[in-house]
């Protein structure tokens, strides 16, 4: 049989490019396309003899895959049986009577591997649907794959590893899939072979120079691999084939090319040498050249005069008198250029400087056979040709001498026209004058003042050379360099040459009539002003990820799978609790209608529908009574349960569940969120994934006691961002007063992290450089207002997304800007360190910092209206509750009771300002936190962590340095005199002394003890003075000025 697969990359565009003649041609009894991007409906194609099958993805103009087959299989199956992964349109399966046959178009892990993750699970899947058909039948499997498996199957395997299509995850099912009994084809026939692809980008000539990857497979079953078979040529094809092949491949090679060149350089320069030496020997040659045969010519005694010999004198006097005339030296000229690109020394456009080279050639023998016709007679040298000569006569008899220079005329516009388009502007300003009076004057006036054009002609002139240089690679390398990504889903189909041409933007716009005044109002001088546009297409978006375009996010198998994760429902235990709800309420004489559970991973709830007449505070009152009857660790009463007519009862499992960071971030509800700073918490109750948007809270407040989960929540929320975000996207600002909390994430300092110029340590641990990291995100969120101020927008996001379109000028400061999230642990501690110092910068960017993007995360263990000022819980919406030992903690931290009747171990309430949510927080482990830092810190990183504004504290800097002449107090000399004189130094006596305030004297002495005149504190004691004599005070402050 014969099978063909072929990635067509939109069937609408190949159809008319001359498929169906392919398939025609081709004549397979099995014919597979992928990615035809269209509905069945959306293209006509139907062959004689052939049945088609289409599976089409539910997004229109986005994969897809079709089958073209000229026996009817028995069955036909589209996908692979699971939903979420049939929705692309990736797979058809035929059954046949001995085989099975299916193609399949593998999803693309995209730029960044933003799909890789996804691209994982899928492999997985149809690796098991394969196996399971295999078990029937043997399968034949064919099909774009997207992966280069071997290194041997790309050209350049070093610069692309890493890359979509060649990392280590993808390369890995391909083993596992052949490994599983499974047989590449090519291979099978071709262990060693190189250079041969299925895939080559549209730029940088990859097609010519060969650089593709091979990524389109025939795959079977191992049972059959040996009945593979080498495809083989038509009869009578085969010889045809080789010699077109042979003829083709000669030009690839560069070492051919170079020596052509260098033959082409050479023959060039022995050309312009006869021409030259035509001018002075022709008239000697001429007789000899025309009169004697081949054989007398290559005689030693020809005496011949020509520089180049007898072959030179004929070549010059061929083409210079019989052929063009002078403009010979044009065709000298084309093969030294070509030469020259043939040696890859120079790049010139070919087909451009071709049409250039004839038309010249064609104007100037017109030109010269026109001017010099009636000197033909008296001279050897034909400056025109004989072509000049005989065109020249033929055009005076039809049009006559007036009609033949006009011609010329013409023909020389066009050749000016298409050597340089200021032609053009130079023929609408000469012509749109009137030549008169002073008109005349002013053109005159400016032809005599050229400076300011040739200076906007050399302008143009060097952007033009850089805009060209820009076009060219430099090398090889160069070009593999830039190759993109094979793409998985773009929407629109190839561009024709027609489209292209119809899309190329115009060099110039219709002219403008611009009228100059001249005082005279009779007179008035119109002229023409032209708007010369770019002749370069719009720039493409700025990539804000380009500096480390090879990052790849955190994979999901550093994560742990825990296998007890799984919510399993307990019958017995579910109709134990509803019973004894049930007689509990009962004893109170309180009748329920009805009771349903749900349960959850660690909790289950319990909604009970009150009969008619019920109070709900009298269940609410019972709340004691149903935890001792159930004998459970604490249970909390929702009465009601907002949106519902039930009250809910919330009863811990016995057999509580883990939650797995592995199950809440491989879920697909956290792999296609769009949030801008998605936020995995955990699971609910109802057992869903909880994702929040951290930019929309846009500040979140977290309380708990001592280990009851909120360093691993706040574990969690990092490490979720850092599986969703790329380091120029996202900074941190860690702070850690224990100093063993956050010390993990050190390592990814120059991925993730922001800090202040000096800081030696990019998590904070000193409450002195808290402050100033505080007070510099507060001028880092001034300069930012004052960037989306100038920008006329109001958000980052809207920021953002203008700079990525380039519609803001680095130039005038705009600068693209990551989003950045201030995570502080043990709060209540920095508070009784710091105190208002503290309080006052995180105030200010509680209320003003979430529309420039810099988020707060404050956790603390003691939730008390110290730690947790009005000022604070009134910025802070959202708030996340671990268990905590009282009521009024509860009461605190958000504003109802419920925290302290939670269960621990990541039980915990979430609030974002409405309703409260009972969710189980994400388990992630140290281990796991260091594997995912070790991955990112393994990769490329910027060279220095994200620089904070350097902040200095007004306070401590007036007066901190003795040394520092400008801002010593205007009383220090006369206070160090005092001080060494009286023997005693103290902040007191400087106040009585000068009256002046604490503050200044504090400063005062603070510059005294800096200039080593007295000792340091000694609490309630007086200073030491270190200087004991007055003569060695005056020298000490002449040499401090």
């Amino acid at each position: 049989m014969k099978l063909i697969s072929w990635n067509v990359n939109g069937i609408r565009a190949c159809v008319t490019k001359g498929f169906k003649e392919f398939f025609n041609e081709a004549n397979a009894d099995i014919f597979c396309i992928q990615e035809t991007k269209c509905q069945p409906e959306q293209v006509e194609l139907e062959f004689e003899g052939y049945k088609s099958y289409w599976n089409s993805a539910e997004r229109k103009g986005y994969s897809g895959t079709a089958i073209f087959t000229k026996k009817e299989p028995i069955t036909v199956k589209y996908g692979i049986g699971i939903e979420e992964h049939d929705k692309e349109g990736r797979v058809i399966t035929l059954e046949f009577e001995k085989f099975y046959m299916v193609t399949i178009y593998t999803p693309n892990a995209k730029r960044e591997l933003e799909r890789l993750n996804y691209r994982m699970i899928w492999e997985d899947e149809v690796r098991k649907y394969l196996l399971k058909l295999n078990e029937t039948k043997p399968v034949i499997m064919c099909g774009d794959l997207n992966v280069a498996h071997e290194e041997i199957d790309l050209k350049n395997p070093k610069t692309n590893r890493g890359n979509a299509g060649f990392t280590d995850e993808e390369r890995g099912k391909m083993t596992e899939l052949l490994q599983a009994g499974f047989t590449d084809s090519f291979r099978y026939l071709y262990p060693d072979k190189t250079d041969s692809y299925s895939w080559w980008s549209y730029m940088g000539k990859a097609r010519e120079k060969n650089v593709g990857w091979r990524i389109d497979y025939f795959i079977t079953s191992k049972d059959i691999e040996n009945k593979i078979k080498q495809a083989q040529p038509e009869e009578g094809n085969d010889t045809t084939q080789n010699e077109r092949e042979i003829r083709k491949n000669i030009f690839k090679n560069e070492r051919v090319n170079f020596i052509l060149g260098v033959i082409l350089v050479i023959f060039s320069l022995y050309l312009t040498i006869s021409f030259i030496s035509f001018f002075f020997t022709g008239s000697i040659d001429q007789s000899k050249v025309e009169n004697l045969s081949v054989g007398e010519l290559s005689s030693i005694g020809n005496e011949i005069q020509n520089w180049t010999g007898a072959f030179g004198a004929y070549l010059s006097n061929l083409m210079i008198n019989r052929w063009m005339g002078i403009s010979a030296f044009i065709v000298s000229l084309w093969l030294y250029v070509v030469g020259r690109r043939f040696m890859k020394v120079a790049h010139t456009r070919m087909i451009r400087f071709t049409i250039s080279c004839a038309l010249s050639i064609i104007v100037l023998s017109l030109f010269f056979g026109f001017i010099f016709m009636h000197s033909y007679n008296n001279t050897f040298l034909y400056l025109g040709g004989y072509h000049g000569y005989y065109a020249t006569l033929w055009l005076n008899a039809w049009i006559g001498p007036w009609g033949t220079a006009l011609f010329i005329i013409a023909l020389v516009i066009i050749l000016l026209v298409h050597l340089s388009y200021k032609t053009i502007e130079y023929i609408r300003r000469v012509s749109s004058v009137n030549l008169t009076g002073k008109a005349i004057q002013a053109i005159k006036n400016r032809t005599d003042n050229p400076e300011t054009d040739n200076e906007n002609d050399n302008r143009e002139t060097e952007s033009n050379e850089i805009q060209n240089t820009e076009n060219i690679p430099s090398s090889e390398n160069d070009i593999v360099n830039t190759l993109p990504e094979y793409p998985d889903d773009p929407t629109e189909e190839i561009p024709t040459l027609e489209d292209i041409q119809e899309n190329i933007l115009p060099i110039e716009e219709e002219t403008k009539r611009v009228t100059i005044e001249t005082g005279d109002p009779d007179f008035v001088i119109e002229t023409a002003e032209t708007e010369v546009l770019a002749t370069q297409a719009p720039m493409e978006d700025y990539d804000p990820t380009k500096d480390l375009s090879h990052y790849k996010r955190p994979t999901f198998d550093l994560l742990d799978k825990r296998e007890n994760s799984e919510v399993e429902i307990n019958m017995e235990e579910q109709s134990a609790n509803k019973k004894l709800i049930t007689e509990t309420l009962k004893n109170y004489n309180i009748e329920i209608s009805s009771i349903t559970a749900t349960v959850g991973p660690t909790v289950t709830l319990y909604e009970i529908k009150p009969a008619p007449g019920v109070r709900i505070a009298r269940i609410k009152s019972l709340e004691n009574d149903i935890a001792l009857s159930l004998s459970a660790l604490g249970i909390r009463i929702i009465a009601p349960i907002p949106g519902k007519g039930t009250v809910g009862i919330e009863v811990p499992n016995k057999d509580p569940k883990m939650v797995s960071m592995y199950s809440v971030l491989a879920s697909k509800k956290f792999q296609e969120c769009k949030y801008e700073l998605p936020l995995a918490l955990g699971k609910s109750i109802t057992n869903e994934v909880c994702i929040a948007d951290l930019c929309k809270m846009p500040h979140i407040l977290v309380a708990g006691a001592t280990g009851q989960g909120k360093s691993v929540g706040l574990n969690a929320i990092i490490t979720s961002l850092l599986y969703k975000k790329h380091p120029a996207q996202l900074k941190f600002v860690l702070v850690d007063p224990k100093m063993v909390e956050f010390s993990i994430y050190s390592v990814i300092e120059r991925h993730f992290m922001a800090k202040l110029p000096d800081a030696e340590k990019s998590v904070i641990t000193d409450s002195d450089k808290v402050i100033a990291t505080l007070n510099s995100l507060c001028i880092e969120m001034d300069n930012r207002y004052a960037l989306l101020a100038k920008a006329n927008v109001r958000t980052i996001k809207e920021y953002n997304e203008e700079f990525i379109h380039r519609k803001l000028n680095p130039n005038n400061g705009h600068k693209f800007m990551p989003y950045i999230v201030v995570i502080i642990d043990e709060f209540a501690d920095l508070i009784m360190m710091a105190g208002r110092d503290v309080e006052m910068p995180i105030a200010r960017i509680a209320q003003k910092a979430r529309a420039v993007g810099i988020h707060m995360i404050i956790a603390t263990q003691r939730p008390s209206t110290t730690v947790i000022t009005g000022n604070i819980k009134a910025n802070f919406p959202a708030r996340i509750a671990f268990r905590v030992m009282q009521m009024v903690d509860s009461r605190t931290i958000l504003d109802a009771p419920g925290a302290n009747q939670l269960i621990g171990r990541g039980d915990m309430l979430f609030t974002e300002g409405g309703d409260l949510k009972r969710i189980q927080c994400a388990f992630i482990d140290t281990p796991e936190v260091k594997r995912i830092c070790e991955y990112i810190s393994k990769q490329q990183g910027y060279p220095e962590p994200y620089e904070l504004p350097e902040y200095k504290n007004p306070d401590s800097d007036a007066g901190s340095n003795g040394n520092d002449v400008i801002n010593r107090d205007p009383l220090f000399e006369e206070a160090a005199k005092m001080i060494v004189v009286s023997g005693q130094a103290s902040t007191s006596s400087l106040q009585r002394r000068y009256s002046i305030g604490y503050n200044r004297a504090g400063r005062l002495m603070d510059q005294l003890e800096a200039a080593g005149i007295v000792g340091p504190s000694e609490g309630g004691k007086p200073r030491q003075v270190l200087i004991v004599d007055i003569m060695a005070l005056e020298n000490k402050l002449e040499l401090m000025k």
